[in-house]
C-alpha cells in the first residue's frame, strides 16, 4: 500500500467540537475505504496566503494514510462535496530521508584535500 498526504483546510468560524468532528469524519471515511490513519497533524487556524472565497484565514489539518489509489480519489471527492471544506491537497508522501542529499565521505575528503594544497 502507499502512503499519502492529505492537507485540508476547514472554514475558520468552526468551533473546536466541529473542528474534531469533521477530522473524524476523514478518519471514518479512510478506515471504511480500507485505508489505515497513521498520523493526524492538528495546525490549527492560520493565515491562507491568498483569498479563498473572500475569507483570508483557515483550520488546517494533514493527515498521513496508506491505501489504494482509487481510496484517495473517493476521499478527494467527498471532501470537495463538504462544505466545511475550502481546499484540499493530497500528494504521495516521500519520507524526510528520502528528500535529503546523501553524504559521500570519500568526495568530502578528496575536497578538504585539494582546498590544502
Amino acid at each position: 500500500m502507499t502512503k499519502y498526504e492529505t492537507t485540508f483546510i476547514l472554514e475558520p468560524g468552526l468551533d473546536e467540537n466541529r473542528v474534531n468532528e469533521e477530522i473524524e469524519r476523514v478518519s471514518q471515511w479512510i478506515k471504511d475505504l480500507g485505508g489505515e490513519v497513521i498520523e493526524v497533524q492538528r495546525w490549527g487556524k492560520r493565515r491562507l496566503a491568498y483569498e479563498i472565497e473572500r475569507r483570508r484565514d483557515g483550520i488546517y489539518t494533514l493527515m498521513l494514510y496508506q491505501g489504494q489509489g482509487p481510496l484517495v480519489k473517493e476521499i478527494e471527492r467527498r471532501l470537495r462535496l463538504n462544505e466545511s471544506v475550502v481546499r484540499a491537497l493530497t500528494v504521495i508522501h516521500v519520507p524526510p530521508e528520502l528528500t535529503q542529499p546523501k553524504v559521500d565521505a570519500e568526495a568530502i575528503a578528496a575536497a578538504e584535500e585539494a582546498a590544502d594544497e
